[in-house]
């Protein structure tokens, strides 16, 4: 009696321990783990867009030992290889314990890139059989065969445990293409542009005096991720891209493990310009709205918020052309109802005489517009880190590439000159360990990759040629930067000696060997540069010499850049946006 009973306890308590789930060790891809089938499911390579996945291609049946808060994310998507129309519908399901959790459809003759799907696992731990339905039907749902040339897969299922996110350190960091220093609130901008970015800036560390490299795209942003000059990394015109001799910011991280992902919105910040160098993916689609740059931002921090991670996103609204979302268009209407509108072919050729007050007033009123579209989407991605517990352990840099002219000498838009209002930038910096501060000193676009490896706990790029802000502050340093996309075929540079001091702006004739012209401004008397004012004495001489030797020893580190070839559909973005002719 007594062997029966302990026989009957001990089959007891082996049925517990095989129905109490093992710890779970997350994040959980499935594609690495047995089916009910008991085999590996079909998977391979999927390609869609410009982007490769490891993918499920079948349908199949998973039993998972799910944590108590628990996110599966996927990428839903096709490749079509053969010619003509792709058949059908892929239509997908996904179930858990029999419970269907999701429907999706795409239409192959219209998708482009993966829709990346995010779903809360409920009902709290224990064993589960996840589900995946893939299937091809016509119009009405019917089940067809697939082509042999028309994959639909489930790229990369993986299962989270919510507890983990905010284990590990990640890095958000924010261009917001075109954005003016001085149109924003943190920097004294009376108008609502910027509510978002100036909460940010009041609880982390606001950069005072924060200079760009150039001003434009290309080079501003090679800049950043390589803290190096223009010359050095190579990326100084539309005909030549990254070097690649430079480590990158993104390449350090990665090669650290952690995960690179960038969203971005204009050609000159992408693969084509060799600006995905460092990233597991760089997603690159000309105009992106800023809508879907946050969303697709949110999907990724879905899906690598539980691990170290690395989110570079570039926002272009504030570039022309300045046409905001009828919301953000109504906030700073100033009751214009003439012809002008914020297509650069519609005041690219206006002059100061022939544009009415009314008339700047109103494009500076698109322009406030998109900055505030923009800073409301920026805010959803702040609002997203605080809801999945990234807060604490997130460090988010917000900068500009450039600013934007409106006349002030004369010209619009940006790249053709280096005056104030297109080389100040915005630079905010918070997270963990930053201290709320004004950055008093000048600083640069080349601070950028130093201060988020120094609060990573990475090493410096080795030759970086900015510092850290996180670094006690020592001797104030001068700010160099430059533009070859200029309308006089001059090749012009500047050094500014700080906020309140003297700057210079140098154009070279073609070849770089001679001075056409200069430029001098007494920024602490004429913070508009409205009068070239040269210093006294050796001063003028004193800078000229430095910008030139910084100009000259870039160009000898980055010389043979290489060629970029564009097809007619990148050179008619290109000319459409009026960097080429």
């Amino acid at each position: 009696m007594r062997r029966a009973l302990a026989a009957w306890l001990v089959a007891l308590l082996a049925s517990f321990s095989c129905a109490r789930p093992s710890p779970f060790a997350g994040p959980l891809r499935l594609l690495e783990r047995e089916t009910l089938a008991g085999r590996l499911a079909k998977s391979g390579a999927l390609t869609t867009g410009d982007e490769t996945r490891p993918a499920l291609l079948e349908s199949a049946r998973y039993r998972v030992a799910l944590p108590r808060r628990a996110r599966l994310t996927f990428g839903m998507g096709l490749a079509f290889a053969g010619s003509g129309e792709a058949p059908g519908w892929y239509r997908l399901a996904v179930l858990a314990n029999g419970k269907q959790l999701l429907e999706r459809q795409l239409n192959p003759r219209a998708a482009r890139g993966f829709r990346d799907v995010s779903v809360p696992l409920e009902g709290g731990a224990g064993l589960t059989e996840l589900r995946f339905d893939l299937r091809l039907t016509d119009r009405d749902g019917r089940d067809i065969p697939a082509p042999s040339d028309l994959l639909i897969g489930v790229a990369d299922p993986v299962v989270h445990d919510l507890d983990d996110y905010g284990k590990s350190k990640g890095v958000v960091l924010i261009s917001i293409d075109t954005l003016r220093r001085d149109h924003v609130g943190a920097y004294g901008y009376p108008k609502p542009t910027t509510p978002r970015l100036d909460a940010l800036a009041q609880k982390g560390l606001l950069a005072q005096d924060a200079v760009s490299t150039s001003s434009w795209t290309l080079p501003a942003h090679l800049s950043m991720l390589t803290s190096a000059d223009p010359g050095a990394h190579g990326g100084v015109d539309h005909e030549h891209k990254f070097n690649g001799r430079l480590a990158t910011l993104p390449g350090t991280l990665q090669k650290a493990g952690w995960a690179t992902h960038a969203v971005t919105s204009h050609l000159y910040v992408s693969r084509t310009y060799g600006l995905d160098a460092g990233f597991d993916h760089l997603d690159f689609h000309q105009d992106r709205k800023a809508t879907e740059t946050a969303d697709k931002a949110i999907a990724l921090l879905e899906r690598v918020g539980d691990r170290p991670f690395f989110l570079f996103l570039h926002f272009y609204d504030p570039h022309w052309h300045y046409d905001p979302p009828e919301k953000f268009r109504a906030l700073f209407a100033t009751g214009y109802q003439g012809p002008q509108t914020g297509l650069w072919q519609s005041f690219k050729d206006k002059t100061r005489a022939t544009t009415k007050p009314e008339e700047l007033q109103h494009l500076l009123a698109l322009y406030d517009g998109e900055i505030r579209y923009t800073d409301d989407e920026v805010g959803r991605i702040l609002d997203h880190v605080a809801a999945s517990g990234l807060s604490g352990s997130t460090l988010v840099v917000v900068t500009s590439d450039h600013g934007e002219e409106f006349l002030e000498h004369g010209s619009w838009e940006h790249q053709k000159t280096l005056y104030e209002e297109v080389v100040r930038v915005p630079l905010i910096v918070h997270g963990p360990g930053v201290a709320p501060r004004v950055e008093k000193q000048q600083t640069s676009l080349l601070d950028v990759a130093p201060t988020i490896l120094a609060w990573a706990g990475l090493p410096a790029l080795p030759a970086a040629q900015g510092k850290s802000l996180l670094a006690p502050a020592g001797a104030e340093r001068e700010a160099y930067g430059e533009t070859d996309h200029t309308t006089d075929g001059t090749r012009k540079l500047f050094l500014r000696a700080g906020e309140g001091r003297w700057k210079g702006v140098l154009s070279l004739d073609a070849s770089g060997a001679r001075i056409k012209r200069q430029e001098w401004f007494d920024l602490a008397q004429d913070p508009r540069e409205t009068r070239d004012a040269r210093p006294r004495g050796d001063v003028a001489e004193e800078i000229a010499a430095r910008a030139l030797l910084r100009w000259k020893e870039g160009r000898g580190r980055g010389s043979g850049a290489p060629a970029v070839t564009l097809s007619p559909e990148q050179r008619e973005q290109l000319r459409a946006l009026g960097y080429i002719k």
